[in-house]
């Protein structure tokens, strides 16, 4: 019996060693290369930002570009503080609308498993169209909800789609839900 309880122990000891020993190496191997670690900067494109093609009625066939870079900031595990700005032209018959802007955001990473995560961020932005996408002449503070999924496919670099909701309060409020996609890197 006292024979047994040396293999038994000596079983335990070795499987707690390995255990431990495997955690050790989860851990640091996620802290190294993860998603929203605390100092982590992000550079990103949301392809909202649109390259496009419309016919439409008035100044005719549009060609259309809308960028929208952005830099982020993760202040504390998985929390983001970033901001980006607005660039959008038309190329048209006659004057080419233009679209500037800047806004902040604030966002929360979830990581699902360990290359997928959701990041939803609150975004508020000051923007200033002279007839961009048909509104006329206009400046209107835009407040921004999206929640895209990320795959993080390599180290350091990562793209993705979700939904999103933005409203735009000026002297005509427009409201569009949409789906829309992101890809960036971080260091």
């Amino acid at each position: 019996m006292k024979r047994n309880m040396g293999w038994q122990l000596l079983a335990l000891v070795a499987g707690l060693v390995l255990t431990v020993e495997a955690r050790a190496q989860e851990v640091s191997a996620g802290a190294a290369g993860s998603f929203g670690n605390t100092g982590q900067i992000v550079i990103s494109s949301d392809f909202r930002a649109t390259i496009g093609y419309t016919s439409v009625s008035g100044p005719g066939d549009q060609f259309l570009i809308d960028l929208r870079p952005s830099v982020d900031y993760f202040l504390k595990e998985n929390l983001s503080l970033g901001g980006t700005v607005y660039l959008g032209t038309a190329f048209q018959r006659g004057d080419d609308p233009l679209l500037v802007g800047v806004g902040i955001r604030g966002g929360y990473n979830i990581p699902l498993n360990s290359s997928v995560s959701v990041w939803p961020k609150l975004g508020l932005a000051v923007a200033h169209s002279d007839g961009f996408l048909g509104f006329g002449e206009r400046t209107f503070l835009e407040v921004s909800l999206s929640a895209p999924f990320l795959v993080h496919l390599a180290p350091h670099f990562f793209f993705g789609a979700g939904p999103g909701l933005i409203t735009q309060l000026g002297d005509d409020t427009v409201a569009t839900l949409h789906v829309s996609a992101v890809v960036g890197g971080y260091f």
